[in-house]
């Protein structure tokens, strides 16, 4: 996901606003055989707790092995959504067979947007995506959030989604709030219940409870030379994610004492430290 904050209280929860928005549901079997509804769709969300203006952005899909190109990137309108608000977009259809979406808050068009997605029924992979160029996968750059499901050869984390159908689509958990940058987990396959801005808020609690982790220590700060050492009074191995100001994770490991940054560019990074259940965030420079 990719955030874009400066506070460093809430550094590495809520590193952006434009991060703070997931897809948070997706449906492919619009209109086919035995379909709950006539649509396909895409539900974005609003996890943060500002306001988000999506400008330049776009959703890109492809099949379950097939790559992302122009026939398959739809550009967005600027998209301004509130925090713990849903926004829903309606795609292609298979045939007649359902019901109406509730009312969407972007039907998209070809002389507007390019191209109306036609989604995969089970199986296939959706990305909302900063810019118009195809992505080549979950980890570049550009990607807002990515979700693979069903067989698709790519996903965030360790696995994709179950593979949906006719009467299930992929919800992410916690009513949208649940984002673990990992699809298998984030996502529950289950009754489809589209959501858009009428939807009353679902705030989401994204605080991160620090406590104290004895003697913790981060340095140098500045990394000139490419190792950051994280060092603690109970010397054990500790999880350690680091996140870019676009809040993208780039680095996640576990350590006893030092950790390899040598391949990130200079710049200003969130570094998130738990260890034994206890969690700290520090802001980090490299040069």
């Amino acid at each position: 996901m990719k955030k874009l904050y400066i506070l460093l209280s809430v550094a590495f929860v809520s590193v952006s606003a434009s991060a703070q928005v997931v897809i948070s549901q997706v449906y492919g079997a619009g209109g086919n055989n035995g379909a709950t509804y006539t649509h396909d769709f895409v539900e974005l969300f609003n996890r943060g707790t500002s306001a988000v203006t999506l400008t330049g952005h776009t959703l890109q899909y492809a099949a379950t092995s097939g790559t992302f190109n122009a026939s398959n990137i739809q550009t967005l309108p600027s998209i301004t959504i509130q925090p713990g608000k849903y926004f829903l977009i309606q795609q292609g259809s298979g045939g007649t067979n359902g019901v109406a979406l509730p009312t969407p808050d972007l039907i998209p068009t070809v002389a507007e947007n390019f191209v109306i997605l036609n989604i995969a029924a089970a199986n296939g992979k959706i990305a909302l995506v900063n810019g118009t160029t195809g992505i080549s996968g979950p980890t570049d750059a550009t990607v807002v959030d990515f979700v693979g499901f069903g067989t698709a050869n790519a996903f965030e984390g360790s696995g994709a989604v179950a593979a949906l159908s006719s009467t299930t689509s992929a919800s992410r958990n916690n009513n949208g709030c649940t984002d673990t940058n990992n699809n298998a987990s984030d996502f529950t396959v289950g009754p489809i219940a589209p959501r858009n801005s009428a939807t009353a808020a679902n705030v989401c609690s994204l605080g991160v409870k620090e406590n104290n982790i004895a003697g913790l220590k981060v340095y140098p700060n500045p990394v000139t030379n490419g190792k950051l050492f994280i060092t603690s009074d109970a010397n054990v191995e500790k999880t350690v994610a680091i996140y870019d100001v676009l809040g993208k994770q780039v680095v996640n490991t576990t350590a006893t004492e030092s950790v390899n940054v040598s391949n990130l560019k200079g710049g200003v990074y969130i570094v998130k430290i738990t260890e034994e259940g206890k969690t700290a965030t520090r802001k980090l420079v490299i040069k």
